[in-house]
């Protein structure tokens, strides 16, 4: 017999609702960060001299790294951690997850950014970039990544309780807000300022968005109370592989690859292929929106066994974004030209073939749907790490020599073939291991058909054939005179 303080139950209804409540919130907000993100690359390249924009975006490249690499692998572990304790009823475990994770996070941060202050980013920006300015933006740099690294891992915890507007509000949203409003004041001020002084400002909105966040997620804290404990050893057992697949993972698109091309290339180069790059999430916007609900609720269903529901409700994200995704590619390629010269000026027209070569190869990510993501949240995460690290090589190699002989196009080649590997190998891999697809519907009614069951008899249908399921694989209770013979009820395995 159940009871009531069991983890919620599942029906397909229930989680197609909450795919889609979350989908259509963060929606909204998506909007907001795409919009307020081209305005202030616009305001960047409209202030700075090209040769400046290219060091701004090396620093915030820069930035962004140091951040991942001081995360951990901590933000998403704390996801998969929070949403399977939720799940179960383990709000104690929850709350261990992410007090753990802010814990060892800062002093990953910290550490992280002594070490570019104290040297080892002069050293690069000097002998590998050479180039004096970037060396002397270091201090904000280090700032930067301390504030990228803690919202990242806020955002994650909010994301791990399921709390989707404070996860959505501030991340990008927030701090594309503050960066719009603060260039805007200095290109209408018409004051001569330099790229460190945008770098500063953008930190600046950054720490503001972890001051809010940190007031928030304490207070949602103080109400996780009951049963629950998480181990060290536990938490970065996952959370070191996560590691390693990220860091690889910024390999593979505008992370990496744009420092290469900084070691090859001029500053004016870089900053026409960062502001394509930049572009370029207008066509990942979609899955981006489906990919900061799904998370959750793939560590739930996996661990609850609902891998039918699963499958839906991947497949369908994956169709819901990957037509608009398409339709995005479309305009790049017939109006991209037009698009770069009338946001951004002139000379970034000669960007145009990086940023066709990139969304294509964007296109077939969002198609491929979420099979990394379902490998990290359904305890894969070491086959995970191991594809991301194998694509990762393929694509710095590449990369490397590509940049050197062509250049910009030569290495936006190489990432897109990198990503195209990287998602192939990442459907084959949860075809075998999970028994599911995760690409999008060819056949349009398939998506119809979850979106819109026939009525609510329909629903009434599933909900009471899930519940037979559920009744007939549910094991019979114990005897009472065999306890300590097995797991005891209510127990459930660690992710």
């Amino acid at each position: 017999m159940t009871t009531g303080s069991g983890p919620p139950a599942f029906t397909l209804r229930s989680v197609r609702r909450r795919l889609l409540q979350g989908s259509a919130w963060v929606f909204g907000a998506r909007i907001g960060t795409l919009v307020l993100g081209v305005a202030v690359s616009v305001l960047a390249a409209r202030i700075l001299t090209q040769s400046e924009v290219g060091d701004y975006l090396s620093a915030a490249t820069m930035a962004f790294l140091g951040g991942a690499v001081a995360q951990l692998g901590l933000d998403r572990a704390t996801v998969r951690f929070a949403a399977s304790a939720i799940g179960a009823n383990e709000p104690g475990r929850a709350r261990a997850a992410i007090r753990m994770a802010l814990r060892y996070g800062t002093i990953g941060a910290l550490v992280v950014a002594a070490v570019i202050a104290l040297g080892l980013g002069r050293l690069v920006a000097e002998q590998v970039f050479h180039s004096p300015r970037l060396a002397s933006m270091m201090p904000v740099i280090a700032g930067w990544t301390v504030a990228l690294a803690l919202q990242g891992l806020f955002v994650e915890s909010f994301r791990g309780l399921q709390r989707f507007a404070p996860a959505t509000m501030l991340d990008q949203v927030f701090t594309n807000a503050a960066a719009s409003i603060a260039f805007g004041v200095v290109w209408v001020t018409r004051a001569d300022v330099g790229p460190a002084f945008l770098a500063a400002l953008t930190a600046s909105g950054v720490a503001l968005a972890v001051g809010c966040a940190a007031f928030l997620l304490f207070r949602m804290l103080r109400g996780l109370r009951g049963a629950g404990e998480l181990s060290r050893a536990e938490m970065f057992g996952v959370a070191r592989p996560l590691w390693v697949t990220n860091l690889a993972i910024l390999m593979l698109g505008a992370g990496v690859d744009l420092l290469i091309l900084r070691a090859f290339e001029s500053p004016d180069v870089v900053g026409q292929y960062g502001i394509a790059a930049r572009l370029v999430t207008f066509v990942v916007a979609p899955f981006v929106i489906f990919s900061g609900v799904i998370p959750p609720i793939i560590a739930e269903l996996h661990a609850q066994g609902k891998m039918r529901q699963l499958e839906q409700a991947l497949r369908a994200g994956a169709s819901l974004a990957g037509l608009p995704a398409l339709g995005v590619l479309v305009v790049f390629l017939l109006g991209g030209p037009w698009i770069l010269e009338t946001l951004y000026g002139a000379p970034y027209r000669a960007a145009y073939p990086v940023l066709a070569i990139l969304s294509c190869g964007r296109l077939y990510a969002v198609w491929a749907g979420s099979a990394g993501v379902t490998l990290m949240m359904t305890g894969h995460q070491r086959a995970m790490m191991t594809i991301t690290l194998i694509s990762g090589t393929v694509s710095v190699t590449g990369g490397i020599v590509a940049a050197s002989i062509f250049g910009a196009v030569g290495i936006a080649c190489v990432t897109a073939a990198s990503q195209v590997l990287q998602n192939t190998m990442q459907l084959t891999l949860v075809r075998r291991r999970l028994g599911i697809w995760t690409p999008l519907h060819l056949d349009p009614r398939e998506l119809y058909r979850y979106l819109r069951p026939h009525g609510r008899r329909g629903e009434a249908a599933e909900d009471a054939a899930e519940a037979v399921a559920e009744v007939l694989l549910e094991p019979p209770d114990e005897p009472d005179g065999d306890q300590g013979t097995g797991p005891s009820k209510g127990q459930t395995s660690s992710p």
